[in-house]
């Protein structure tokens, strides 16, 4: 029964990711660093304020990782416009 239901939350997950990835814009690496700058995100979200930006950032390193680009998606810090 466990196996079950951890099968069917991975398939639930698993299908929902592309309807919700579908709402978010593509945010271009221009530099092919890895990364994220405040520069490339606005171009994607251009009401993103530096606020938003550091509170997103917390590594304080000027960039946006990967997990911190999820991290900020769930907690709608960015939002699809």
């Amino acid at each position: 029964m466990t196996r079950l239901m951890i099968a069917l939350g991975l398939v639930a997950g698993l299908t929902a990711a592309p309807v919700l990835a579908q709402d978010a814009p593509t945010i271009a690496d221009t530099d092919g660093n890895g990364l994220w700058s405040m520069e490339e995100l606005k171009a994607a979200y251009p009401s993103l304020t530096e606020e938003t930006f550091a509170a997103m950032d917390t590594s304080a390193d000027g960039q946006i990782d990967q997990a911190e680009l999820d991290a900020a998606m769930g907690a709608k810090l960015l939002m699809a416009e």
